[in-house]
């Protein structure tokens, strides 16, 4: 089964042969990931469950990720930067959609935005937060229309992330309004 990080056998170098990230841990993470997949062909075991129905399932699909992303990261033990984790995460639910799209599953934009909504309260919690606090989290994300974010992500260039700035946001005091 085919998904992005089928070509990652090799371990991830940029050119010059020096790491790829700035994150030695993810960079292991994701390397671990694509070996997972496709060397030891967890990527049909997703493959034959998602084909079990024609539609995406957006918890599953989440709950598959999350686990994937998990393992990676206990691989590491842990030693991912903190920032990072979003990306490990971004990752493989990238990957299980790109598994399910190929076993013949329609998937669309709001579906991937439903999943990662899930995935979010999923790892809240995890994080140990409180009933009332993840009940405020899923409140906040039903007021983001999976289709209309779908939408308004497809419209965006195919090279808009080149505009962004690589450096990190500062958030200060005067950010946080404090």
């Amino acid at each position: 089964m085919a998904g992005l990080l089928q070509n990652e056998a090799a371990p991830m170098q940029a050119e010059g042969g020096a790491p790829a990230l700035d994150d030695p841990a993810l960079e292991s993470a994701i390397n671990y990931m694509g070996k997972k997949l496709y060397s030891e062909d967890l990527s049909e075991e997703i493959a034959k469950v998602m084909s079990n129905s024609e539609r995406a399932q957006p918890r599953l699909m989440a709950m598959a990720a999350l686990k994937l992303a998990e393992a990676s990261d206990t691989e590491t033990d842990g030693d991912i930067k903190e920032e990072n984790l979003s990306i490990l995460g971004m990752m493989a639910l990238n990957e299980v959609f790109t598994i399910a799209e190929a076993s013949g599953v329609q998937v669309s934009g709001a579906d991937v935005s439903s999943a990662f909504k899930e995935m979010v309260i999923m790892f809240a919690q995890e994080q140990g937060l409180s009933p009332d606090e993840v009940a405020s989290l899923k409140e906040a994300m039903v007021q983001v229309d999976d289709a209309e974010l779908a939408s308004e992500a497809e419209a965006l260039p195919d090279d808009y992330g080149d505009s962004l700035p690589d450096e990190d946001v500062p958030v200060g005091e005067k950010e946080m309004g404090a």
